[in-house]
């Protein structure tokens, strides 16, 4: 089994994660993981020794079941914030923006992924661009810069830790 790159400690959590940006019809691909309650983009953990090209790739077709190539690399963000535990998290996510080899169904679709032996609930649903701030997505910051033109963001730090 392969390791991915987390750090776990008493106070804080680091992750590098990847994220897919998959745009059909002027609409974003956006999942509910697990009943969360938000919306994030399709994606998960790099593994040790994998490139994160690799790791978006992988990652979604265990999410969603269909190959992907990527189109262009979008930028990297770090994230601190608190999650539902009220543990510190530090996040490293790298963004592409990606392309299924193959249509994905228009509508909305559930699809379950088996995560290491965890079975993972994925509601897929398709978001129009233009109404995103109508939603919980997470990031947030992904809202603006998906609304422009070039999608392109370079490095971002968001503290919503402190």
């Amino acid at each position: 089994m392969n390791i991915d790159v987390k750090i776990k400690t008493d106070d804080l959590n680091f992750k590098m994660r990847v994220s897919g940006i998959i745009i059909q019809n002027n609409k974003i691909l956006v999942t509910d993981m697990d009943d969360s309650g938000f919306l994030c983009l399709p994606g998960g953990y790099v593994e040790l020794g994998e490139t994160t090209e690799e790791a978006v790739l992988r990652e979604l077709k265990e999410e969603i079941c269909i190959d992907f190539k990527i189109k262009k690399y979008l930028g990297v963000a770090e994230n601190y914030f608190i999650n539902k535990f009220s543990k510190k998290i530090h996040e490293i996510s790298f963004y592409y923006l990606v392309k299924p080899c193959k249509k994905i169904n228009s509508d909305d679709f559930t699809l379950f992924e088996n995560d290491k032996g965890g079975i993972i609930k994925h509601d897929f649903k398709w978001i129009d661009i233009s109404s995103m701030d109508k939603y919980d997505i997470r990031p947030v910051f992904i809202k603006e810069i998906l609304q422009k033109k070039n999608n392109v963001f370079n490095h971002i730090i968001i503290n919503k830790s402190n």
